[in-house]
């Protein structure tokens, strides 16, 4: 494998300590520390969130799938018990936890809300049938102590208690290949969800491990919603009418249309005609589309003069100089597009 730079190759990259090489991971160091409250959590020991909310002390990319989606109705079943307790009982609509340790069973007590019943079983013998007289659940956490194979124990005995539709959630799964083999047996769907989690400093792995008639529905009605520390954007608005002109081509509607103009171009012998339309974008932007004539196909929209250096120019001034361009200056300006559909 030849390296990527060799040492006869001249390094025109800029030193590293630049700002514009360094910048980035800082800020990726601040989103896990200020906006996912990771620092927060190892000072407090506690798996906490930014406002000082309860996490589960699962890993951020399980715990940001699991925020988004509605549990209002439905019961959960933990097998270790926690801040993760608190925040079921505040997403579903009862949640039943077992703990062996008899000292955190009395600190938790005291933090739970009515909705939440906490069990405490000393006896790992026992600990994982206690879910046997309970019914059935819609999630099953296995976490908890996992000496003497006790998540493996508990995996065989929540599937049978697992509600049809339901989810078993099991923490440290990385370290548990059994227990992960035996839910993929009982014919459950496993999607690992690895990345850091509150507290700790290394990367580890929560596993959610699907019943194939899941469908809880989103809480927002949005899904996936966008994480702590994302970039905002949305790549696909729904289309709002608004008062105006409205051109449909290639299954795409374009509103509010103030400038609508075909151009021709005499190429190789042959005519290629374009029609240029100014429109008012998903986010109230006024934008260029050309669409292709001879295809019936869009081959660029959302041009907008602004981001190409000319912020003073009009929609209309920018259709003006597109149309003034020859053959070979108009394909180059398509192909060198971002928001190009396809080379001319």
């Amino acid at each position: 494998m030849q390296p990527l730079l060799s040492s006869a190759e001249p390094r025109s990259r800029r030193p590293w300590w630049l700002s514009t090489n360094w910048l980035p991971s800082l800020k990726a160091a601040r989103v896990l520390w200020r906006d996912y409250a990771h620092l927060a959590s190892v000072k407090s020991q506690r798996a906490v969130d930014a406002s000082g909310n309860p996490l589960p002390w699962y890993t951020y990319p399980a715990i940001e799938y699991l925020r988004q989606l509605d549990f209002s109705d439905k019961t959960v079943f933990e097998y270790g018990s926690g801040m993760s307790t608190i925040f079921w009982a505040g997403k579903a609509k009862r949640v039943v936890s077992v703990e062996d340790d008899e000292q955190w069973c009395g600190t938790l007590r005291n933090l739970l809300p009515a909705n939440a019943e906490l069990i405490y079983e000393p006896d790992l013998a026992n600990f994982p049938g206690v879910i046997a007289s309970r019914g059935e659940f819609d999630v099953i956490v296995v976490d908890g102590p996992a000496r003497g194979r006790t998540r493996l124990k508990c995996c065989h005995a929540a599937f049978p208690h697992l509600r049809e539709g339901g989810l078993v959630i099991l923490d440290n799964s990385d370290w548990l290949p059994e227990s992960a083999k035996c839910l993929r047996e009982y014919g459950l769907l496993e999607v690992d969800m690895t990345g850091f989690a509150p507290i700790c400093g290394h990367v580890q792995t929560t596993s959610l491990f699907f019943h194939r008639a899941f469908a809880v529905p989103p809480a927002s009605g949005r899904q996936p919603v966008p994480g702590q520390g994302a970039r905002l954007g949305d790549w696909e608005r729904p289309f709002v009418a608004v008062e105006g002109t409205c051109i449909e081509c290639d299954g795409e509607a374009y509103r509010a249309v103030t400038t609508d103009r075909t151009v021709t171009f005499g190429t190789n012998g042959s005519a290629r005609s374009f029609r240029l339309i100014g429109y008012l974008s998903g986010d109230d932007t006024k934008c260029v589309a050309i669409l292709d004539l001879g295809r019936d196909r869009v081959l660029l929209a959302r041009h907008n003069p602004a981001e190409h250096g000319r912020s003073h120019w009009s929609v209309e001034q920018e259709i003006e100089m597109i149309s003034g361009l020859t053959w070979d200056e108009f394909r180059q300006f398509v192909n060198k597009h971002e928001y190009r559909r396809y080379v001319l």
